[in-house]
């Protein structure tokens, strides 16, 4: 009897996902998204030929989707501004080569940003963004 209970627990956890009943922003650890998404992982795909456009705006509303699979270094590595070369020629081959600031842009964008203001807005929000303001006070 306790053979046959235990083969009934195993045969139901079998059967289960190794993910919440919730989207795995609010789960630790690492995620397996395939468990859920059969489509490559949705909107999170990085091979989709927008992607390198619209994930500031994943990694803006909840960090942890990223977190489930990469490090804060792998973000690092293109957005601490480390590599003087555009990420269009770092990922040449990527779908998405429009990327539009080199890796040296930080030194350099206080000109484009007193010509044309509006083209840092259109991306990057209002002025007195967050963003802006934790160097521009």
């Amino acid at each position: 009897m306790l053979i046959l209970l235990a083969l009934c627990f195993l045969h139901a956890c079998a059967n289960t996902s190794s993910v919440a009943r919730i989207h795995p922003e609010a789960v630790k650890g690492l995620v397996n998204c395939t468990e859920c998404h059969s489509d490559s992982w949705g909107a999170m795909n990085h091979q989709a030929a927008d992607f390198y456009k619209k994930h500031r705006f994943y990694a803006g509303t909840s960090r942890q989707a990223c977190a489930a699979c990469h490090q804060e270094s792998f973000c690092i590595d293109c957005h601490a501004h480390k590599e003087e070369i555009k990420p269009s020629d770092k990922f040449a081959d990527s779908p998405e080569r429009s990327l539009p600031h080199r890796g040296d842009y930080l030194s350099q964008h206080k000109i484009d940003g007193r010509v044309n203001p509006a083209s840092c807005v259109k991306c990057h929000g209002r002025q007195n963004n967050e963003r802006c303001v934790s160097c521009h006070r």
